[in-house]
This record gives structure tokens, sequence and C-alpha cells, in this order.
């Protein structure tokens, strides 16, 4: 476990497994959603993926053990990208597999479109290349309206620490507003198509926060692209655990 200093945060990252090193390539990056981190988000399969690759799990800036955050920019999925860019740089990295979940998903999408020769393979699930005002009530709804369970409070708590974690909710729901308020374009069709890496697209056919809708428009717009669908909600690596690391084994070792 690390620290990096970048120009617009102190990066915190965990290494697993084997040791990294840019001859063998054998890395996998997790990218985390919102309000996790790489371990907490990945907790169930890390272990299987270090089994045949090393591990690199990144806290996001405003997440885990990494530098708070004081806002959100509307740019901050491109932000997030230019970290990863600089920790892969750090590590001597040239290229990785990588693996994103929510908004970690997009985030790796973003990598692989503007920086090709850092992506080998990309699987991602819960993602959207844009968002609607329909997906700003629902992420409102889910993070403010209605009150957080008690359990995934003292989560909260743990990972981000208090009273920091209770920032995060209004500070997120209000870049997604802006974001539509901007367009609702988060990756425009050009980046997508410029993606040409192996791509695994999956997503919960129940998802409420982002609609499987999302899936298929990313499915179509990346070229040579698989689609995976759960019956599941946005959490699908948890409710169908044992379907989705097959999956992943299975995507990566075809690379």
């Amino acid at each position: 476990m690390a620290f990096l200093q970048l120009p617009r945060t102190t990066l915190y990252y965990g290494l697993f497994a084997q040791n990294i090193t840019p001859a063998r390539q054998e890395v996998v990056l997790l990218l985390h959603g919102f309000a996790g981190t790489g371990e907490s988000d990945f907790a169930e399969q890390i272990p299987l993926l270090q089994s045949q690759y090393s591990v690199l799990a990144p806290h996001m800036h405003g997440h885990g053990h990494s530098s708070h955050r004081a806002t959100y920019t509307t740019a901050y999925y491109r932000e997030d990208v230019a970290d990863i860019v600089g920790l892969l740089d750090a590590l001597t990295l040239p290229s990785v597999r990588v693996l994103g979940f929510s908004d970690g998903a997009i985030t790796a999408l973003l990598l692989a479109a503007l920086h090709p020769e850092r992506v080998t393979a990309l699987a991602i699930h819960g993602a959207q290349a844009t968002i609607n005002a329909r997906d700003t009530a629902a992420i409102r709804q889910w993070l403010l309206e209605k009150p957080l369970g008690e359990e995934w409070q003292a989560q909260l708590a743990q990972l981000h620490g208090e009273p920091y974690w209770r920032m995060l909710p209004p500070m997120y729901v209000k870049v997604q507003e802006e974001l539509v308020a901007e367009g609702g374009v988060i990756i425009t069709d050009e980046e997508l198509a410029a993606i040409r890496c192996p791509v695994l697209v999956m997503h919960g056919k129940r998802d409420r926060i982002v609609s499987v809708e999302y899936a298929h428009a990313l499915h179509e717009r990346i070229a040579g692209s698989r689609l995976l669908l759960f019956d599941a909600g946005h959490a699908a690596h948890l409710r169908c655990q044992d379907e989705y690391n097959a999956a992943i084994i299975d995507f990566f070792a075809s690379v």
C-alpha cells in the first residue's frame, strides 16, 4: 500500500499478489464506483484475480485514503483519467487490463478512448456515456431523499471517514445535475469509436440507477464489444457473483 502525489490529489493505491513488472504486463487495474474503494467494491473478485494477475487498486480522488474533495467539477471523470495515467507512469506500467464498476467503468472507458495504448482489455459494468434528468432524479432519490441504510452509513464512515463521508452524496448529486445542465454527454460517440481493445460490457437488467439501455448503447458504439446482461440491479457483481467472476476471468484469459 502506498501514496502517490499528483497535481490534483494524493492518490492511495494497493498492490496485490504478484510483483508488477512491465515485461509481464499481467496487471489488472480496478476502478471502483462512487462511495466505494477497490477493496470494497471488488472484495469478491480480488482473491480470484490474484491467482492469475497482479492487482492494482487505487482509491480515486475523494475516496478512501486518497485526498478528500471540496467539490466536483463536471470534468472529474477526465481528471480521474489523468490521475490513473500518472499512477501507471509512476509504476512504469505501459498497459493494463481494466475492470471498472459504475463511475469507475466510465473512467475506464475514457482511459481506453483517450489513451488506447494503456489498455489491453476492458471489462466494465454499470456504465453510461450520457446522463439525463431521469437519471439524476434516481440518483437524488437514492442518495438524498431516502434515508441511507445504517449498515451502509457505517461502511461509508469506515471507508472515507467521519464526518467527511456525509459531504460526498450532496456533492455527487450536484455534479451529476450540472452534467445534465451542460448537455449530458460524458463520453462522445467519437471517443467510444476510438476504443480499440477488446471490451466486455456488463450490466444488470434491473438496474434502477443506470438503465440497461445504456449498456446496449455502449455495445452498439464500441466496435467488436461483447455484451453480457445479468438478472440483477446495479451491483451485478454481488448478486450474480459466480457468473460475473467466471465472465471476467474467461474474458481476460481470452485476450
